[in-house]
């Protein structure tokens, strides 16, 4: 969620800046227009790196850059809730850490109307809504923990994120997608797209690519209860549900991890879930988008600086929010494989791909990963607990 700056030689690309392509700069800038962003756009780059929400990089004629989105009306039916949650979020954080943390928080921009959100019509008869933040400049973005020392900043900042929510005013945030981590819920939705894919053509040239994955999911199908079978002894949290490195902008000069970003799907949750999503992302050396699974295993390091950087970070957890952590990571690896294949047999219709096969793979690499994490599940629960003592 923001502009990509230059990086030392040797460390991983960040994700680049191109052209619009499914919109002109022209309809962009005029989107742009209907935000306080202090004199006429006068560029308008996308940022093709999420995978779900459309990001552009708008420059204005006083000098300021924001970024402009547009919320992915399919992934989030209901876009007013997704912006009523970001709006108490920024707002809580901004009373908490005070009016000088801009570049540590998220700040949005309001409409010249005085709104948070911009509604547009399509030529298709439905709605767009977009969004603008403030661009927090002289930042850069990881698509992977390329040291411990990063792994641990990225989830000290998630954990802290969590612990500057704990005091969040009720109500609770909305679902902004309900049963988001209900793994036995995924598993219905990829039984769905499983007998779908057997009654077209299509469908059993995608389901023949992938039986070696889905006898994997298969094997692995009791691990998807293993968090609701305890969820009575996990207190719910209001926890961020995309803990990727990703998701935190970096200062480029000094590398500290500064803010936490992509806050659609911040709402409540299980703690093991946040810190699932940084093992099974974070834990070890492969892309997510990898052809092939060699880089797919848990690197001891890595593991163990993502606890302690965790555990420092969210001093609010109970003791069996702590042991449930490792069953985090194993459900939320499963979890991601089992969206990663039922988006494959649906057609790529949720996860946004530059390739054919590409959500595929992203499932071989978590499967992979799981494999390796199952192989050193007692390793990982001693980790853990020593970097709880």
């Amino acid at each position: 969620m923001t502009l990509i700056s230059p990086r030392p030689a040797g460390r991983p690309a960040d994700p680049v800046l191109k052209a619009t392509r499914r919109d002109d700069p022209e309809t962009v800038l005029r989107i742009a227009g209907r935000f306080r962003t202090g004199g006429p756009g006068t560029a308008a780059i996308e940022l093709r790196a999420g995978h779900i929400n459309d990001s552009f990089v708008v420059s204005s004629a006083a000098g300021s850059r924001f970024l402009l989105q547009r919320i992915n009306g399919h992934v989030f039916p209901n876009p007013g809730q997704v912006m009523a949650n970001i709006v108490r979020i920024t707002r809580h954080l901004e009373h908490r850490l005070g009016p000088a943390s801009a570049r540590r928080r998220l700040t949005l921009v309001p409409t010249v109307d005085g709104e948070m959100w911009r509604e547009t019509a399509t030529e298709g008869g439905s709605a767009d809504w977009w969004r603008m933040y403030e661009l927090i400049e002289d930042t850069t973005t990881e698509l992977r923990a390329s040291t411990p020392e990063q792994a641990f900043l990225a989830a000290q900042a998630f954990g802290r994120f969590e612990t500057q929510l704990v005091d969040l005013p009720s109500p609770p945030l909305h679902e902004t997608i309900p049963g988001f981590h209900d793994t036995l819920n995924r598993f219905e939705a990829f039984d769905r797209a499983l007998a779908a894919a057997r009654a077209s053509a299509a469908g059993n040239d995608r389901r023949r690519q992938a039986i070696a994955e889905i006898r994997s999911v298969a094997v692995h199908r009791d691990l998807a209860a293993r968090l609701s079978a305890a969820a009575h002894d996990l207190p719910r949290r209001t926890v961020h549900n995309d803990c990727k490195i990703s998701n935190i902008l970096f200062d480029r000069t000094t590398g500290e991890a500064l803010c936490v970003v992509d806050l659609d799907t911040t709402m409540p949750g299980l703690a093991a879930y946040d810190f699932g999503d940084m093992v099974r992302s974070m834990s070890h050396r492969a892309d997510e988008d990898a052809r092939e699974t060699s880089g797919a295993r848990v690197d001891p390091e890595l593991f163990t600086a993502l606890a302690q950087g965790y555990l420092d970070g969210s001093g609010f957890l109970t003791a069996a929010e702590r042991r449930s952590l490792v069953d985090g990571a194993l459900v939320l690896t499963l979890e991601q494989a089992v969206r990663f294949l039922t988006d494959h047999l649906d057609g790529d219709v949720y996860f946004r791909v530059e390739r054919p096969g590409q959500n595929l793979d992203r499932c071989r690499v978590q499967l992979a990963l799981l494999e390796s994490l199952l192989a050193r599940d007692g390793d990982l629960r001693r980790i853990v607990e020593g970097a709880t003592t």
